[in-house]
């Protein structure tokens, strides 16, 4: 009996370490430098890199999931570093790799795609794989991807002035993903939303929803994500004109910047630096933070941010009265702008007529001034037309949310007003029967004494017939 006991028990050991053989397995399956590259990419891009380039020499050795393992943390890691061309060329191998596997990877290597072109400005292309990924991740459930899709949508629709869709969209992405409560996910919706409200110009509701992005950013250790928020957000204190606390935001941003070595944000906290001297009429200031932005501007390969830039130096120039410099700077950004395909810069190329037509009056060239403004003002109605659609169509959902709202209280009201009848008609029906209780109550009292005296008649009446028949027989 012990023998078979310990051959059951022996078996049961070697059932055990079998089942559990794959599973050890599946958590060996990545090796420890690309884990450490999946759990410090967000905190440090820079570091992950240069471990995955130690490692690029014995890319050929490894199985194919392990390849696409690696190209999936490596598009991370160009992302997060602003290296776009990079991302998209790595999202495309991995894609390659994967062929006609649809999976999580793919989602994953698809919002990378998209995230990398609409970068580079080919929006609809990124639409594309957007649309593709949140597909794939609403069919397998994968809700944390599927926001993640969702969000990136709502920026190319914002981009193509779809605000009305690109709204909705963000406000349902915000509702699941507080049903998710992915502090990744809720600080990258937070920080979209913030964009988003800037873009309209709801300026003091985008600093709400970023602050909780830098919150968020904050808890999670995510520098390169915190400094994205705080460049939207030091620009929506400028457009308030809370110029002080732009600067602060500026300046928060550009030590981090220089802590990260981090080219793009260094340009851009100089940049913002520039724009929110000007506004303050710091002028010497504006000028020599946007010639040292210019030292990082080639880093960031952009036609469009090129164009703002130069745009934003003539404005520099021309507040200091120096109209030729400020002529030339305007000329270059018109140049750059024209090479965009983007149909979204319509705002760009009507502030750029703006301050050609001022720097033409500038130069007493008051024809040309006054073509190039009456072109502006044209173009500007028509962008003005589409925001007092927007406006109207966000007073008339306003107006439809109250209203329900309204007719919810009516019907709450109106099922208090129900139950209450229904409790006065039981308490009535109650009070009849208690009415009819005492009434059934009283008349079997009063039967009972009718009664009684009833019979009591009877007896006398019989006592004293019995009291005559014996008087009469006595006499």
């Amino acid at each position: 009996m012990k023998q078979q006991y310990l051959g059951l028990w022996g078996a049961l050991c070697c059932l055990c370490i079998c089942l559990a053989a794959p599973l050890q397995a599946e958590e060996q399956e990545l090796p420890d430098w690309l884990v450490q590259v999946k759990q410090q990419k967000a905190q440090q891009p820079e570091q992950m890199l240069l471990v995955l380039e130690q490692q690029q020499a014995a890319y050929g050795d490894w199985s194919i999931e392990l390849q696409v393992q690696y190209l999936l943390q490596q598009a991370d890691v160009y992302e997060s570093l602003g290296k776009h061309q990079q991302q998209q060329e790595v999202a495309e191998r991995g894609l390659a790799l994967l062929g006609e596997r649809r999976d999580l990877t793919t989602i994953d290597f698809w919002n990378n795609l998209g995230f990398a072109l609409e970068m580079q400005s080919q929006y609809q292309q990124a639409l594309y794989y957007y649309q593709q990924a949140s597909a794939l991740a609403a069919e397998l459930k994968a809700e944390k991807l599927h926001i993640e899709a969702d969000i990136n949508i709502s920026a190319i629709y914002s981009i193509q002035d779809k605000f009305q869709e690109a709204l909705v969209l963000l406000k349902s992405s915000y509702d699941r993903a507080l049903l998710l409560k992915d502090p990744e996910i809720l600080a990258y919706v937070n920080a979209e939303l913030g964009l988003l409200y800037v873009g309209l110009g709801f300026d003091k509701e985008a600093i709400q929803f970023m602050e909780k992005a830098i919150q968020g950013y904050d808890a999670l250790g995510w520098q390169k994500d915190k400094m994205d928020v705080l460049f939207n957000l030091a620009r929506s204190y400028s457009y308030l004109e809370q110029y002080d606390k732009a600067m602060q935001s500026y300046d928060q941003l550009l030590q981090l910047a220089v802590a990260q070595q981090d080219q793009a944000n260094l340009y851009f906290a100089y940049l913002g630096l520039a724009s929110t001297s000007k506004d303050g009429e710091k002028l010497d200031a504006a000028l020599a933070y946007i010639e040292k932005a210019e030292q990082y501007l080639p880093d960031l390969q952009s036609t469009y941010q090129n164009s703002m830039h130069h745009y934003e130096k003539a404005l520099i120039y021309r507040e200091l009265g120096q109209i030729s410099l400020a002529s030339q700077e305007l000329a270059q950004a018109e140049q750059s702008l024209s090479k965009e395909e983007n149909p979204g810069n319509q705002s760009s190329l009507l502030w750029i007529l703006n301050l050609k037509a001022r720097l033409e009056a500038d130069s007493g060239r008051y024809q040309k001034a006054y073509e190039h403004l009456d072109q502006f003002f044209k173009g500007y109605h028509k962008l003005r037309n589409k925001e007092h659609e927007l406006s109207v169509e966000k007073l008339r959902l306003g107006f439809d949310a109250q209203r329900q709202q309204a007719q919810n209280e009516l019907l709450a009201k109106d099922n208090e007003l129900q139950a209450l009848r229904l409790q006065e008609a039981e308490r009535k029906r109650q009070n009849q029967w208690l009415w009819i209780g005492l009434f059934g109550c009283t008349s079997l009292v009063l039967l009972v004494l009718l009664l009684w005296q009833l019979a009591r008649r009877q007896a006398q009446l019989q006592a004293q017939t019995l009291e005559k028949q014996q008087s009469n027989q006595a006499g």
